[in-house]
C-alpha cells in the first residue's frame, strides 16, 4: 500500500493527537481542541518535508519491521551512550577530548537525513550541529566516539530503513 498525501498527513495528525492524549494524563474537551489545533498546526508546517514525492514510502510489514529494529538499536545506542557519559564524568581524571568531527551522509531521503541527525543528537556525549547532503557535522564529548558513528550500527539501521523505502 503506497501512501498518498492525504491518507499520510491523516494519519500523521492521529498519530500526533493520540501522542497529545498520552502526554496530557487526561481528556476533556479543551485538551481535545488544543489537541487537534496542535496536531493539524504540525501536520501543516511539515506537510512539504514529509510528504513529497520523494519521500513517499510504501507501508509494507518489511518497512514496519526495520522501523522497530531502527528504534531498538536507537534505544541501545542511547542507553550505551549513557553509560559511556556517566563513565567519563565520573573518572577521576575525566578524559574528555571535545570537539567537531565531520562524517559522510549515507542517507538520500531528507526525512531520514532529519530522522538520523535527531537520534545522533538524542545519544548523550553528541550533537548534530550541520548537515547537509554530503556530511555531517558533530560536536563529541570525545572526539573519538563520534567517529564511530560512520559504519555504526544506527546508521546501518537508517540505510536499511531507507532501503526498505524504494
Amino acid at each position: 500500500m503506497i501512501l498518498t498525501k492525504k491518507y499520510g498527513a491523516i494519519i500523521l495528525f492521529l498519530l500526533l493527537l493520540i501522542f497529545w492524549f498520552i502526554l496530557s494524563f487526561r481528556i476533556d474537551l479543551t485538551i481535545a481542541i488544543i489537541g487537534c489545533i496542535v496536531s493539524t498546526m504540525i501536520v501543516l508546517f511539515n506537510y512539504d518535508l514529509v510528504f513529497n514525492n520523494t519521500e513517499t514510502t510504501k507501508l509494507t510489514f518489511r518497512m514496519i519491521g526495520k522501523f522497530f529494529v531502527l528504534l531498538a538499536v536507537l534505544i541501545f545506542n542511547i542507553v550505551k551512550s549513557n553509560i559511556e557519559v556517566a563513565r567519563i564524568v565520573l573518572s577521576r581524571k575525566m578524559p574528555i577530548d571535545p570537539g567537531f568531527v565531520t562524517i559522510k551522509n549515507p542517507l538520500k531521503k531528507e526525512l531520514n537525513q532529519a530522522l538520523f541527525g535527531n537520534a545522533i543528537t538524542l545519544t548523550p556525549g553528541t550533537l548534530t550541529v550541520d548537515m547537509n547532503d554530503e556530511e555531517i557535522v558533530i560536536h563529541g564529548l570525545v572526539k573519538e566516539h563520534v567517529k564511530h558513528l560512520d559504519g555504526s550500527s544506527l546508521e546501518k539501521a537508517f540505510m536499511a530503513l531507507e532501503e526498505g523505502e524504494r
